[in-house]
């Protein structure tokens, strides 16, 4: 069987595995600073948006919970062998605003972004539902 190659939506996927792996780098590195300065383990889990390692966690977190979306989408369309200018644009929309939604949960001030983050997560599902309304019209 020949190698096809990755398609845009593959790569999109691969990326967010790498985006999801550096919030896990950058929340390790923020947790590592702040029990050198004399935190302790303890306030790692004490929801306070004005605390980076909080931010940090909580960005984690949504990462992870929206990647297996991702994956079973992209997944389903790699194996049906859809291809198509639409997915892969739903693909690469949906890494942006993934992308989008992490920086903004990140930056000072997250707990009052809460609107920009669902303006962000709004268009995650848009894309997942376009995607699956993709596999299924070519199935």
């Amino acid at each position: 069987m020949p190698h096809a190659g990755l398609t845009p939506p593959l790569w999109c996927l691969l990326g967010l595995v790498v985006w999801t792996v550096g919030l896990l780098v950058a929340l390790t590195v923020a947790r590592f600073r702040h029990l050198a300065a004399g935190g302790s383990v303890r306030e790692f889990g004490i929801p306070d948006d004005r605390r980076l390692v909080w931010r940090l966690y909580r960005a984690h977190l949504n990462a992870l919970e929206n990647l297996p979306l991702f994956v079973a989408v992209v997944l389903a369309a790699a194996a049906a062998g859809v291809r198509s200018p639409t997915v892969d644009l739903l693909a690469v929309v949906y890494v942006a605003a993934r992308l989008a939604h992490s920086i903004a949960h990140v930056s000072p001030g997250a707990g009052l972004k809460w609107n920009l983050r669902l303006v962000f997560l709004t268009l995650q599902i848009a894309c997942v539902l376009g995607l699956v309304a993709a596999i299924v019209a070519a199935a």
